[in-house]
């Protein structure tokens, strides 16, 4: 088993195909038998996502109903959520100090290292940002970008 945190462009590939999404779904679906972390930010991206290829036409509002109610059960069934408490903001502050990170990828990045930490075992951080797998590599995160996984 191994322990995946998803960070959104990760995940969105399980509910919107496109390069690296059979790849995800390979790990993510619970058959495969792997521990996948979510933050609670993600909840909110996600959905951001969706509305964003609604508002492009890439998927219909039909399609975008599906797709975010499929997430959000697999929010409460499949994926454990980590919230965004204040050791976590704190991390994320430390980490903007000593790297070139945004503010999201800065919280992702600290959720997936306090997973680190609770579970005490290596995390896999999956994510399409090659910036972020960089400084994830430098934190001690093992880095996948389903983008190379096409």
């Amino acid at each position: 088993m191994t322990l995946f945190f998803a960070d959104t462009s990760a995940v969105a590939k399980r509910y919107v195909t496109e390069i690296g999404s059979a790849w995800v779904r390979s790990w993510i679906e619970p058959g495969a038998g792997h521990l996948v972390v979510i933050s609670d930010l993600t909840k909110v991206e996600m959905v951001s996502v969706l509305a964003r290829r609604r508002r492009e036409g890439a998927i219909t509002a039909g399609d975008f109903t599906l797709l975010q109610n499929a997430f959000l059960l697999y929010v409460d069934t499949q994926y454990l959520a980590i919230g965004i408490q204040e050791e976590v903001l704190a991390r994320a502050r430390r980490l903007l100090d000593a790297h070139t990170l945004r503010t999201l990828d800065a919280i992702q990045l600290a959720c997936a290292l306090q997973v680190a930490m609770i579970f005490n075992q290596p995390v896999t951080l999956a994510c399409a940002d090659q910036n972020l797998l960089a400084v994830a590599t430098a934190e001690g995160l093992t880095p996948e970008n389903p983008n190379s996984h096409p």
